[in-house]
């Protein structure tokens, strides 16, 4: 009995058929009136004669014209009388009933006082092994209960993440910025360059809004993604023409595989934020004096963009935490932790999926790999 609906049909037809064999038994008793000959009438005293038992001998002399005999039912059985029949099924009903009641109020009083912990914002609550191992429906929602509460404390640990790395991020460029306007007013020799500074901190801090507020619309829903032919080949290109500027400048480098593949459909601008956000944490965790990889090409129905770098990979641990909004594997590096997250939900409102892996060399971790694959929306291959 794995479900509550089999329990309670078993317990009910069980109870049921019960109370037909006991009716049955009871009934079922032969308890017609039998007729007595006088002569046994006589001997066992009883009838309508009032006169104490004849002997046998006496009996033939007798005249027995005017007796009669009289009708007499037989004594049932103890083990057929209805009361006990009653009895036993009101016991039965009791037991089957306190037993089926306490296997569902057991695990509703826990659900009960697990929901009020949630209520009393204690997002850890989580409900006890007795519960989720069990096979019905109480286990299932057991074990849902468990995953919800632990993605609502997930969320809740994230949003508090938000808050504590967005001020900082925020902060950060603003005390610059505050700092460049001093110098610039103390001394108009360093106007110029705290001008060109204050820029680019106004820069990063235009960019890092732009991040947010990219992930809130994905997150949200808010963004209708477009299904437009794409030539994918120049989408990447473009992407590495911006990346290679920033790889340069930290001596690293960029090596491109670009077939000439069929067009795409999506969404451009999605795409190109996806694809930009992978390349741009390749080179920013290669180290410097090495290479990031990418590689488009076509496999069967299917386009695969792999970009692969040489840095310091992701412990095995953080792995599946990757693209969890705000989640940071190296917290000692820039940034919000936005950048895979942006990247899946634009990649997946393309029809798309995503996928992250440490390169592995003699049982160590040599590099990481992204691997962003699209549907084709055509068998065309594009001329070069």
């Amino acid at each position: 009995m794995n479900n509550l609906f089999w329990r309670f049909f078993l317990v009910f037809w069980a109870t049921l058929l019960m109370a037909v064999i006991l009716v049955r038994l009871t009934f079922s008793w032969d308890d017609t009136p039998r007729w007595l000959p006088p002569e046994k009438m006589l001997a066992a005293g009883t009838g309508f004669f009032s006169q104490p038992a004849i002997p046998a001998q006496h009996i033939n002399t007798m005249d027995l014209s005017a007796a009669t005999a009289v009708p007499t039912r037989p004594v049932p059985p103890f083990w057929r009388r209805p009361l006990l029949h009653l009895a036993v099924l009101l016991a039965a009903s009791i037991l089957f009933s306190w037993v089926l009641a306490r296997n569902i109020a057991a695990p509703v009083r826990q659900l009960k006082l697990a929901l009020a912990g949630l209520a009393a914002n204690n997002w850890r609550t989580q409900l006890g092994p007795e519960l989720i191992t069990r096979r019905d429906e109480f286990g299932s929602l057991s074990r849902n209960f468990n995953q919800m509460a632990g993605q609502a404390a997930e969320a809740i640990a994230s949003q508090r993440r938000l808050l504590h790395d967005v001020s900082h991020e925020l902060r950060s460029p603003l005390a610059r910025m505050q700092i460049l306007t001093g110098l610039a007013a103390q001394s108009p020799s360093y106007a110029a360059m705290a001008m060109e500074k204050i820029e680019q901190e106004a820069s990063k801090l235009d960019a890092l809004v732009t991040e947010i507020l990219t992930f809130s619309r994905l997150e949200s829903g808010a963004v209708c993604a477009e299904h437009i032919d794409i030539n994918l080949t120049e989408l990447v290109a473009s992407v590495c023409d911006d990346a290679q500027l920033e790889a340069g400048s930290s001596n690293k480098s960029l090596w491109l595989h670009l077939e000439n593949v069929p067009l795409i459909k999506g969404d451009p601008s999605l795409l190109y934020s996806a694809i930009e956000n992978v390349i741009r944490n390749a080179v920013k965790y290669t180290p410097p004096y090495s290479e990031v990889s990418v590689c488009l090409r076509q496999h069967q129905q299917q386009l695969s963009l792999q970009v692969r770098d040489q840095g310091p990979g992701v412990a095995p641990q953080y792995l599946t935490k990757l693209f969890t909004p705000f989640f940071r594997a190296q917290s000692n590096h820039n940034g919000i932790g936005l950048g895979l997250s942006i990247a899946k939900r634009a990649t997946e409102a393309c029809n798309g999926s995503i996928a992250v892996a440490n390169i592995m060399t003699n049982n160590e971790i040599s590099g990481f790999s992204v691997v962003i694959t699209l549907p084709l929306s055509s068998s065309a291959v594009q001329a070069e």
